[in-house]
């Protein structure tokens, strides 16, 4: 069993929130917004009986009822799952929703089951004596149920239960409310299906090392060391102890007692006869011992408590906790779903401390037996996004215009993107690219503001160059400047990232003159040789005039082949290419791009470091057309 979707209602920051979730689920976006906030409110609806209270300033601004709710859908029940829930997962039913709510102080969990109609009449009596005098009257008014005589509360839910699994064909769907259902008076039934782990931001390493039962390290030595045989002998010995501790008192203590009985007797039999006052030794029996661990850090020549480890350390120490718990946990037919729930794994960690943390938590998913682990993080490193994994980011955003906060959620799915690019881009070519080149590269657009796609290396150098000449900083505006490599990829990227609520500028060339460069190339060819050159280029052209037409429809204007120089609020195009462009209209660039080279200073061919030094440091002006799409992209980004 697995959490399909979240619903939440009301919850802090987040008004009405509706969230898919996969094996592994990242939550991205800037802070504020209720990445956190999703989390928490999961750690609510699994563990709000071990501290996770609510008050009314856990209330939205915008409700009108001062009520909360954590609704959570399940998929993929065994026949444990279904045995463990009852009715409220029967059989056929693909998932199974619970919410649980809190309203005004009162808390209270209701699932959606089969039932009888008029049952559910009778089970909202909540004393006993007026549930019985219910069921009485419906067993009077309605023989044909054939219903038991039942004395006891139990006995008529019993009675109740008896009859709906003996006719399913009458049930219908029924919101249940059932204040017992997570255990308010015994063991929850559903924390024997899911164990759901959160680990704060400012969760400490040391509150996770103590040997009690919530704690990473009690969990992990419930699974890894049995006390049981130890707890026996303990207790044998125990046992023995306390036997000669009561002989002990016997021989010390018994003949002192016996004359006080006998005197007290004596006194007694002055006022009252036939009774007689006996004082014998008592020894209190001890508690049970239990065997508990502690954890300790050995440096070197030093041995210190956990408390006393850094910030990077005990996080490290928490992680590794948690990945041992989920080895650890091999499960039989019907063991719990561990779920791990983490905010901000990356923080006080190095960057290949972050990496490997976000290839642990991939591979807990990936190596877990029959799929029982789900991981769920908020993260703002692009470390933490799996480079195939686009469909598992949930990016959150603050929607605009609103005078209570409001939160978007965002994401993205193969049949989006085909959609999207439906008649331009085959199917196939989506799934590769996207599986493929695109991910590594796009992890950082995806917690940018907007984005500028562009298909070569040296367009991001020039066009930060003229930002920074310019005095702005695309970075610390949220724009990110992302090299793509071809038109196709240009449209599948942009695709993604719009699906994802990321608005996106493209910057691309026409290649116009491509062919007859190419043309040049061949001349000292033999003539047969240059005419089979010629085709391919020929062919090559025709295929590149075909794909400009079709990125220029994708972004919503005319489908022209060949385009000529332009820059609009959703792209910038070069008739040929941005390095004739420069010569044309810019020749000092390509000047000042050769004495960097000559200085030692510089990388000949398209380089995009040179490309940016160049553009920073030429003497002259950029040209028009690099000043509108600068402010073209500046102008997507305030939109947003």
């Amino acid at each position: 069993m697995k959490i399909k979707r979240v619903r939440i209602e009301n919850f802090c920051c987040l008004h009405k929130v509706d969230v898919s979730f996969e094996d592994i689920t990242s939550f991205i976006g800037p802070t504020g917004v209720g990445k956190s906030t999703v989390l928490r409110a999961l750690d609510w609806f699994f563990n709000g009986e071990k501290g996770v209270s609510l008050s009314d300033d856990d209330v939205h601004s915008a409700a009108e009822d001062g009520r909360i709710s954590v609704e959570v859908e399940f998929d993929g029940l065994t026949d444990h799952d279904r045995q463990t829930l009852g009715r409220y997962a029967p059989d056929g039913a693909a998932s199974v929703s619970i919410w649980r709510t809190w309203q005004n102080g009162e808390d209270k969990i209701t699932g959606k089951a089969l039932a009888y109609g008029p049952f559910e009449e009778v089970r909202k009596n909540e004393k006993a004596m007026e549930l019985r005098r219910a069921y009485d009257q419906m067993k009077e008014s309605d023989p044909s149920l054939g219903l038991p005589s039942a004395g006891t509360k139990e006995k008529v839910l019993e009675a109740m239960r008896t009859w709906e699994l003996a006719n399913r064909d009458r049930l219908t769907e029924a919101e249940i409310e059932d204040t017992h259902f997570f255990g308010f008076a015994g063991q929850s039934r559903l924390a024997q299906l899911i164990d759901f782990v959160f680990v704060s931001a400012d969760l400490r390493a040391y509150e996770e090392a103590d040997d009690q039962k919530a704690t990473a390290l009690g969990r992990i030595l419930d699974h890894a060391v049995d006390r049981s045989q130890a707890n026996e002998q303990l207790g044998e010995i125990e046992e023995t102890a306390h036997l000669a501790r009561q002989e002990v008192h016997s021989k010390v203590y018994g003949p002192v007692l016996d004359e006080v009985s006998a005197a007290l007797s004596a006194e007694v039999a002055k006022f009252t006869t036939g009774r007689e006052v006996v004082v014998t030794p008592t020894v209190q029996a001890p508690r049970p011992a239990r065997t508990t661990f502690q954890v300790s850090i050995r440096d070197g020549a030093a041995h210190t408590s956990v408390h006393r480890q850094g910030h990077g350390f005990q996080r490290a120490l928490i992680i590794a906790a948690l990945k041992y718990l989920a080895d650890r946990r091999r499960p039989a037919d019907g063991m719990r779903t561990l779920c791990l729930a983490i905010e901000e794994p990356e923080l006080f960690q190095h960057p290949p401390q972050a990496r490997t943390f976000a290839k642990v938590l991939r591979e807990l998913v990936a190596t877990s037996p029959q799929g029982r682990t789900q991981v769920t993080y908020a993260t703002h490193n692009p470390v933490f996004i799996d480079p195939k994994g686009y469909h598992q980011i949930r990016r959150l955003c603050r929607a605009a215009g609103e005078d209570h906060p409001l939160t978007e959620v965002w994401q993205a799915t193969e049949e989006d993107l085909c959609r999207a690019l439906d008649g331009l881009v085959d199917k196939k070519v989506i799934r590769s690219r996207t599986e493929g080149t695109l991910g590594g590269a796009l992890a950082e657009g995806f917690f940018a503001h907007a984005v500028v796609l562009v298909e070569g290396r040296g367009d991001e150098g020039v066009i930060t160059g003229c930002a920074d000449r310019s005095g702005i900083n695309l970075g610390a505006e949220g724009i990110s400047v992302i090299e793509v490599n071809g038109k196709d990829n240009l449209m599948i990227s942009d695709a993604l990232f719009s699906a994802l609520g990321v608005p996106c500028y493209v910057v691309f060339d026409g290649d116009a003159g491509m062919e007859e460069r190419k043309r040049e190339s061949v001349r000292h060819l033999i003539p047969q040789q240059r005419q089979e050159k010629e085709q391919e280029f020929e062919r090559q052209a025709r295929k590149n005039r075909t794909k400009n037409a079709n990125l220029l429809q994708y972004l919503g204007t005319a489908p022209n082949p060949q385009p000529a120089d332009d820059s609009t609020g959703r792209y910038t195009v070069f008739e040929d290419t941005l390095e004739t462009y420069l010569d044309q209209h810019w020749p000092t660039w390509d000047e000042r791009r050769q004495e960097l080279i000559r200085a030692g200073e510089g990388v000949a061919g398209k380089n995009a470091a040179t490309y940016l030094e160049t553009t920073r440091t030429v003497v002259v002006e950029p040209p028009y057309l690099l000043h509108a799409l600068l402010e073209n992209v500046r102008s997507l980004a305030r939109r947003r």
